[in-house]
């Protein structure tokens, strides 16, 4: 069914494109033949795979769930021909990594500058994401692995494995002198007095929050500053009367010292952190030594490190 990779190309081809002309043309076939190929390959998986609308085309949920299998296939090929080039040549291939903020800062780079020490002709393309976004481009096949927190602990493919390395806990921040900390109780009435910064890089931190205080005390918070740049809203939080829900590995990035931890009376916010990645690479040697690695940049008196298990 998915084993002629012409045609799954071709079918990519088409959605990369969104027109057949567009396609046909970037795989170098004729319309007809292009038409002929999707025919032949939705026959094959029991249904149609584009519907039109206007003059392109739109997958339909058997598309979908076509698309991320073929972009995996293709990746797990492309993977596989690395290796062998690897062994033949000497060559690593490229390892497309994508990370949260707190990864990508602070952890990944001393463990990727160690790693090229006995892998020198390993490339990495690292993109900063979060984990939303990172789970997609581990699905449509634009990344390799994705490290960050596991907020959401929906099943993944069986291609994807999901490997805890350490618990992140979230904690409320503002800089010394605010004046929550005259309060001789924070609770939700307390925390909804103040502006909240949000870090859009996550939304997801606030959101907690959110549900935590309407529930604690009906009320909302009211957030008046959104920024994406974690260097940017530490500065924030440094410089003016805000409130900010973040992991509390974020205070390890935060050069200014004014910078503390909000003790509340809401119940603990925790999660898993580490890596998701493709199935394929629990053989690889490189790999394997970066999660090592990994491992033990985890700085067990800030957070929590867990037992690894794939």
């Amino acid at each position: 069914m998915l084993s002629d990779t012409h045609l799954l190309q071709r079918f990519l081809s088409v959605v990369d494109h969104g027109t057949l002309h567009a396609a046909a043309e970037a795989v170098g076939v004729t319309q007809p033949a292009l038409t002929r190929s999707l025919k032949l390959l939705g026959e094959s998986v029991g249904g149609a795979l584009f519907e039109r609308r206007g003059r392109g085309l739109v997958l339909t949920p058997l598309g979908r769930l076509l698309s991320e299998q073929a972009r995996h296939l293709q990746r797990e090929q492309q993977l596989a021909e690395a290796e062998l080039l690897a062994f033949r040549k000497g060559e690593h291939g490229n390892l497309r990594i994508g990370a949260a903020s707190i990864w990508m800062l602070d952890l990944l780079p001393k463990v990727i500058a160690r790693l090229h020490a006995h892998y020198p002709a390993l490339q990495f393309t690292l993109s900063s994401t979060n984990y939303g976004e990172g789970v997609r481009m581990l699905q449509d096949g634009r990344l390799d692995a994705f490290f960050g927190g596991f907020q959401k602990m929906e099943p993944l493919p069986s291609y994807l494995v999901r490997q805890p390395l350490f618990v992140a806990r979230l904690v409320v921040i503002a800089r010394s002198g605010h004046p929550i900390f005259d309060k001789p109780v924070v609770d939700g009435e307390a925390l909804a007095e103040y502006s909240w910064l949000s870090f859009q890089s996550d939304a997801a931190y606030l959101d907690n929050i959110r549900d935590v205080v309407r529930e604690a005390c009906g009320k909302s918070l009211r957030v008046t500053a959104h920024c994406d740049s974690m260097s940017t809203t530490l500065k924030l939080l440094a410089s003016g009367d805000y409130l900010a829900f973040l992991p509390s590995s974020f205070l390890t990035q935060a050069t200014d010292q004014r910078l503390h931890i909000v003790k509340t009376e809401l119940p603990e916010i925790k999660f898993n952190s580490g890596p998701i990645y493709r199935r394929f690479l629990q053989q690889n040697a490189a790999f394997n030594c970066l999660l090592e690695n990994a491992a033990g940049e985890v700085d067990a008196s800030m957070e929590t490190p867990v037992t690894p298990s794939i």
